[in-house]
């Protein structure tokens, strides 16, 4: 079975799981149609397309609510292995604020900025997700390109997650497009302090080839992991390659650290070769 085949069926096993829950919430904003279902103890955030399609955007489990449910969510913590002594990080989407949560209270030192383009998107997650930001996180209604543009900040992590109800302006899977120009994500390195790495977060659709040359173009070193059970790609993006070696070490000593859920040296297993 090819790449594209494995990935339509992990989004039409996510999309069912959906169909299977009640609806909490439901609204439209200027950028997405979003819906907040719930089934037994899990509550998922959900960015309707205009098929059959929807995207599950977050997933938690309210009884344990600082653990990652989506396998994307934990594969987009692998930029932890290859910045383990990360201080400040950037995060452009905000969804339900299960990757916000997580790291809020497995790395409260760690400063965060979140960008987020919906004003919705925000409110749901604080009314429906119970998301408290920490002391050191902040969180701007903005367009994550714009903020790009203007601020000088730079950080150790930047996550890149953002999705909208796909447009002119997306590709097919809701995608920003100014994202994935060449140009914009060669910017993001004077935006990173030294060592530094980009994660980047696709779902998987026609458009996915493309925009992983642009990002091979933009960077010296790329690697493209696929979470089990989920339709989405995630690229992990350095300008220096690091050794095999050194990342099997960083990985060992978050898992024995322990109490996230998942590990973090399987991560490394998901890579594509």
């Amino acid at each position: 079975m090819n790449l594209a085949c494995r990935l339509l069926l992990a989004v039409l096993a996510l999309f069912l799981t959906a169909c299977q829950a009640a609806l909490v919430y439901e609204t439209r904003s200027g950028y997405s149609h979003i819906r907040v279902m719930e089934e037994g103890s899990r509550r998922s955030l959900i960015f309707v397309g205009d098929g059959p399609i929807q995207a599950v955007e977050t997933l938690v489990d309210l009884r344990d609510p600082n653990r990652l449910q989506h396998p994307y969510a934990r594969t987009m913590m692998a930029g932890l292995i290859y910045r383990p002594d990360a201080a400040s990080s950037l995060m452009v989407g905000l969804g339900g604020g299960a990757l916000v949560r997580f790291l809020d209270h497995h790395f409260p030192d760690m400063a965060l900025d979140v960008v987020e383009i919906d004003a919705a998107v925000v409110s749901v997650a604080r009314d429906y997700f119970a998301l408290e930001p920490g002391p050191r996180t902040r969180i701007f209604v903005e367009d994550g390109f714009e903020y790009l543009r203007r601020t000088r900040d730079r950080y150790d992590l930047i996550f890149l997650n953002a999705h909208l109800h796909p447009d002119k302006g997306t590709d097919a899977a809701g995608m920003p497009l100014q994202f994935q120009e060449a140009e914009f994500l060669k910017g993001l390195h004077q935006h990173l302090r030294p060592g530094g790495v980009v994660m980047v977060n696709m779902i998987g659709s026609r458009d996915s080839p493309n925009y992983l040359g642009n990002i091979r173009t933009a960077f010296p070193f790329v690697a493209v992991l696929r979470p089990v059970g989920s339709g989405n790609l995630i690229a992990v993006c350095a300008l220096v390659r690091p050794s095999e070696d050194a990342l099997r070490k960083q990985a060992r000593a978050l898992d024995e650290r322990g109490g996230f859920g998942f590990s973090f040296e399987r991560l490394l297993d998901e890579r594509l070769r």
